[in-house]
Parts: structure tokens; sequence; C-alpha cells
């Protein structure tokens, strides 16, 4: 496996399970709204200490694989994987806008922040199948 796939494997867990859990957690609460800003940075902190302390091990334990040359292949299923993770980003942007219209600005913040987190789960989901693929 490729420093650049372990790589893509740690954002799409990390994303899964933090934003996973932030948006279990608005639905459990009921709330969409107003009060969630200590829990969207916590969401943020959180992803970027686990992604960080996770890249720093893999370099580690990877006997120095971070140095590889990105060649054709890895630049091809990059600009696959972001076209697809950018469908994703603009379809919530759309229901975050029309929702705007609807509910309110709390709404839109939280309908926009997991629409980030789903365009990044998808695009690493989407590296991750086209590095299976093609090995």
């Amino acid at each position: 496996m490729s420093f650049k796939e372990k790589c893509a494997w740690i954002v799409f867990a990390a994303m899964l399970w933090i934003f996973g859990g932030y948006a279990w957690s608005l639905y459990r609460a009921e709330s969409f709204g107003a009060g969630t800003t200590g829990m969207m940075l916590g969401a943020i902190i959180g992803f970027i200490v686990i992604t960080v302390v996770a890249h720093i091990l893999v370099a580690i334990f990877s006997g120095g694989s971070g140095d590889d040359q990105e060649d054709e292949r890895d630049r091809r299923i990059e600009m696959q994987a972001e076209r697809v993770g950018g469908f994703v980003l603009g379809a919530f942007a759309l229901t975050g806008l029309a929702f705007s219209l609807i509910k309110g600005h709390y709404l839109i913040a939280n309908i926009l922040f997991l629409g980030l987190a789903a365009s990044e789960i998808v695009k690493n989901g989407w590296q991750i199948a086209l590095y299976r693929q093609s090995s």
C-alpha cells in the first residue's frame, strides 16, 4: 500500500468517525441550530489532532515511503476522486441554500459543514477504491 493510499485511509476513517459522531450528536440532540458552535469547533480540532498524529505515525513506521515520487496514477486517482467529492459538495451547498430560505442561518452552517465533511469522506473513499482497483 502506497503512502498516499495510507493517507487517504487515515482521512477517510477520521472523517467518518469525527463527523459521523458530530452528525449523530446533532440528530440525538434534535438540534441543528443554535448552540452547536462548540461541538463544531470540537469536531474540527479533534479531526486535526487525529489526522496529524496518524500521519506522523504512518510516516515513522513506513520507513521513508512518504518520499515516494507522485506518479501519473496518483495524479489521475486524486483528480477523479476530487471530481466526485466536488459533486457531493455542490449538492450539499445547494441544499444549504434552499434550507436557508426556509429555516435560518444556523441550519445553513450545519448543512454546509456536514457537506464539507461528506465531500471529503466521498473523495477519500473514492481514492481508496481507485487504488484498490488499480493494484
